[in-house]
């Protein structure tokens, strides 16, 4: 609870001068945003490596370091602005993991060394899947926050992806799920 205490005292000083989180949420942060995180953390079996891609304001990223303070959270965040917030807030949490402060696209490398993929509110699923599908095992799991959309972009996703996947409904909202993807392959033409 104090890494968390410190990490929500730090992203509401600093979403004051930057961006990190939608500004309607920030007054509900705790169910908005960290229970959310806590949601997802919770399903992750256990890891030596996640990757976090489009990190923001640190979700899932540094909830789940929060919670896991012994395995490695790096975080791929090309905002310069939100990535000295994410390095900023994982010194003064103590927690362990880098910030890369670089494009998905260039982040191949430390993709390819996840054991675990995160991501919450980036991307559509297909997009999401086209990003980490050449650095990747068959082993990787991925687990991507989605909302009221997911039926559609499994839809869309299924279209040029193989992968299994279990769904797993939130408790906080209706109408999110996370997935939880693995064994993804392209579909052939």
């Amino acid at each position: 609870m104090q890494r968390l205490d410190i990490y929500v005292r730090l992203l509401t000083e600093w979403q004051a001068r930057f961006n990190l989180v939608a500004p309607s949420t920030i007054g509900d942060v705790w169910r908005r945003h960290v229970a959310d995180a806590m949601s997802l953390e919770a399903r992750l079996p256990k890891f030596s490596q996640v990757v976090d891609l489009g990190s923001g304001g640190g979700l899932p990223a540094l909830v789940i370091a929060a919670c896991r303070p012994d395995a490695a959270v790096d975080m791929v965040e090309s905002s310069h602005k939100k990535a000295a917030f994410l390095a900023a807030a994982q010194r003064e949490m103590g927690v362990t993991g880098r910030v890369h402060p670089i494009r998905i696209e260039t982040a191949g490398a430390r993709i390819a060394r996840a054991d675990i993929v995160t991501a919450r509110a980036l991307a559509p699923l297909a997009d999401l899947l086209a990003m980490v599908a050449p650095h990747i095992s068959r082993e990787t799991r991925c687990f991507f926050a989605k909302g009221r959309s997911h039926e559609q972009e499994i839809d869309a996703a299924t279209a040029h992806w193989r992968f299994t996947m279990l769904i797993h409904r939130s408790a906080l909202e209706d109408d999110s799920v996370i997935l939880e993807l693995a064994d993804l392959a392209a579909r052939a033409d």
